[in-house]
């Protein structure tokens, strides 16, 4: 998002889980120092001189990740922490997020670096993508399983994270909307009883147990439980990187995919 506001000149240093960026980032990317790990030492972040700290992870702010924020507000450093995971990825969610909430986002964040122009200009340029992208789609009639990774224990999008967001964008049911966790584990036998019309893949190259969208697919293809979903049967599948299934601005590209992945099925 910072870079997206076009504000790395004010960029102490970076840290995230994945390696790239989107295409049109890169180059503004590449004008911020990057820490070598996704959760660097309190130590190692205090060495910047940052004013604020901005993560977007609520583990970010706990000793396990970098620090308590009570640790940076001690020492003067403001902290801003992202509303899509303020209560944790793990606790039952009170409420969905929706596109509004990551657009507020946006405005809360281009107000702390003055630049409002440019998260009004954002705002509006994703705004105006997730219209084109579902327009007279017609999806009222899918229902989506969002698998993001593992096997045995598989993690299915519930009701109410970035999956949501999308699904809902689109016009689409989510499987397991009735689950109020981000990603619960859910059993191959009720992804059964569900039957979604489609399967929602992350991609991931954390080369973990069915990280992969091509080792999720294998699974699929040759499990007894998996292999008798309709969606598998018919192989619907519609692939998406595994960034593009938590908050952020990369929502929209993802409707965008979501609602080229359906018309290309044959399910709209």
């Amino acid at each position: 998002m910072l870079f997206a506001l076009g504000v790395q000149d004010r960029m102490a240093g970076y840290a995230m889980s994945d390696d790239d960026v989107l295409p049109e980032l890169r180059e503004a990317r590449g004008q911020v120092q990057a820490f070598d790990t996704e959760f660097p030492s309190f130590e190692s972040v205090l060495e910047r001189e940052p004013d604020m700290v901005y993560t977007t992870f609520n583990y970010t702010f706990t000793s396990e990740g970098i620090a308590d924020r009570i640790k940076f507000t001690d020492l003067g450093v403001a902290t801003y922490q992202s509303p899509s995971e303020c209560t944790g990825q793990d606790a039952e969610q009170s409420k969905a997020l929706t596109l509004d909430d990551l657009y507020d986002e946006i405005d809360d964040v281009a107000t702390l670096f003055d630049v409002k122009n440019k998260g009004v200009e954002l705002t509006e340029s994703l705004k105006d993508r997730a219209a084109t992208a579902t327009a007279a789609l017609g999806a009222e009639n899918v229902t989506l399983a969002w698998w993001y990774a593992a096997t045995k224990t598989p993690y299915f999008a519930g009701c109410c994270g970035a999956p949501g967001i999308m699904t809902d964008a689109v016009g689409a049911k989510n499987a397991f909307d009735d689950n109020k966790q981000y990603w619960p584990e859910i059993g191959w036998e009720s992804v059964l009883d569900r039957d979604p019309t489609v399967l929602v893949l992350a991609d991931l190259d954390r080369g973990g147990d069915g990280d992969s969208a091509a080792d999720k697919i294998a699974f699929l293809e040759s499990d007894p439980v998996a292999s008798k979903l309709t969606a598998v049967k018919n192989k619907r599948y519609i692939i998406l990187e595994g960034t593009t299934m938590d908050p952020s601005i990369r929502n929209v590209g993802g409707i965008e995919q979501l609602s080229d992945g359906l018309r290309q099925l044959g399910v709209v």
